[in-house]
């Protein structure tokens, strides 16, 4: 493109640039062959598409960085140079259809393109398939502005807040097709094992799309120091170190060394015996190795309080909700009275409920109210105390705390 008409496009890059954004990239009224655009890429820069001379015009075509905005280039890559060859044509005809041959005075004419009225491409353009893609290629829709990072043939999110500390080179991202972008897993395979792009000496594993910390004695006893180890976006890692491993999941202690089986429910593992595997159907279910420490803390934790839960097997037809670790019999007239009815009902295993059933009170701490009554009670050492409005409030506990229980369990516990 010569200096006259590279100061003619700068001029005209910025009127035009509402014109050039419905445009056609396969305008036939003012478009050319591909083999038309390689004797323009010849003419202007002897063929090379990546070209970048330190001129201030880029690639094939030599495009300069306002042209290239106003006429979209930037949906493709930050520069020219760093786009594809197709992506600088389907770009060039956007300024043809806006700025006619003229735009190239020299290598236009010469080339035949104002001659040339045939679609470069008019099948539409054709993008690669992100299985062919390498771990860590930066990914989007042609269509879009988000982001995402191939993982393991996932496509992690990557947030703006993600690309400097990540290092992460938007110069580099390679366009997919809409459906492939938006068919990517958002999470890589369970068992891959991942760390934080922008540094940081915590591991974790992924599994049902949350992040499992691994502790520093189960990074070897597990065997996880035999994986590849994947960098992934540091928000999206922050979230799924939150999430909790779907209900129901079956896990097992990675290193063997616990022999037991446990079904996840809200986030605690909770222990299935020998007769209850089979009888049960847990057996059915795909079982997963989890982080030996992870597994220890999960199976220690209480259940969630207000989490309503039955018996896996059916033999005991009782519904009973969570509080402090003990598990509360409800009645029906409790059971929709209290407002459980709109919660979900969560399958526990037999023996593990009765255990929870047997307890004769809540934990020390745990906050109880019963239906009618506007005193909310605190357990402590098996007894229970009134509580007062000033305990309640920023920086102090929460009502969102209390658990609604049947009158009884209140009733039967001693007053202090």
């Amino acid at each position: 493109m010569s200096s006259a008409a590279r100061k003619k496009s700068v001029l005209l890059a910025t009127a035009l640039l509402a014109l050039a954004a419905p445009l056609a990239a396969g305008t036939t009224a003012s478009a050319a062959s591909v083999s038309t655009w390689d004797k323009v890429a010849q003419c202007e820069a002897s063929g090379n598409w990546s070209i970048n001379t330190g001129n201030g015009y880029y690639g094939g075509l030599q495009i300069s960085m306002s042209t290239w905005r106003a006429f979209g280039g930037t949906d493709y890559a930050s520069r020219p140079d760093l786009a594809t060859k197709q992506q600088q044509i389907l770009t060039g005809e956007k300024i043809l259809a806006g700025q006619g041959q003229g735009a190239w005075p020299s290598c236009g004419p010469a080339a035949g393109l104002g001659a040339d009225h045939a679609d470069p491409y008019p099948s539409g353009p054709t993008y690669p398939s992100p299985s062919s893609l390498a771990d860590g290629t930066l990914v989007k829709s042609p269509n879009g502005p988000s982001v995402k990072v191939m993982i393991k043939g996932a496509g992690v999110p990557v947030a703006g807040s993600d690309v400097t500390p990540d290092h992460y080179d938007l110069g580099r991202i390679v366009l997919i097709a809409d459906s492939a972008f938006n068919g990517l897993p958002s999470a890589p395979p369970a068992g891959t094992v991942v760390h934080d792009q922008a540094g940081g000496a915590d591991r974790y594993v992924i599994i049902d799309g949350a992040a499992l910390l691994i502790g520093g004695s189960d990074w070897v006893s597990d065997g996880y120091n035999t994986r590849q180890d994947m960098g992934v976006p540091t928000a999206w890692l922050k979230d799924a170190a939150q999430r909790n491993l779907s209900n129901g999941r079956v896990v097992m202690d990675q290193s063997g060394t616990d022999p037991a089986r446990y079904v996840m429910v809200n986030g605690t593992a909770l222990h299935i015996s020998a007769a209850e595997w089979t009888a049960n159907g847990y057996d059915q279910r795909s079982l997963m190795g989890v982080p030996t420490s992870w597994l220890a803390a999960s199976a220690s934790q209480q259940l969630a309080n207000g989490t309503v839960v039955k018996d896996a097997s059916g033999k005991d037809a009782t519904v009973y909700v969570m509080a402090g670790g003990k598990a509360v019999p409800l009645t029906y007239a409790d059971f929709t009275g209290l407002g459980y009815d709109k919660r979900p009902l969560e399958a526990v295993p037999g023996a593990w409920l009765t255990t929870a059933a047997a307890k004769t009170a809540p934990a020390d701490g745990t906050m109880l109210l019963a239906q009618g009554d506007a005193t909310v009670w605190q357990v402590n050492a098996g007894k229970k105390r009134p509580m007062t409005a000033d305990e309640f409030g920023p920086g102090k506990l929460s009502f969102n705390d209390v658990v609604s229980v049947p009158a009884a369990l209140i009733t039967a516990l001693p007053t202090v």
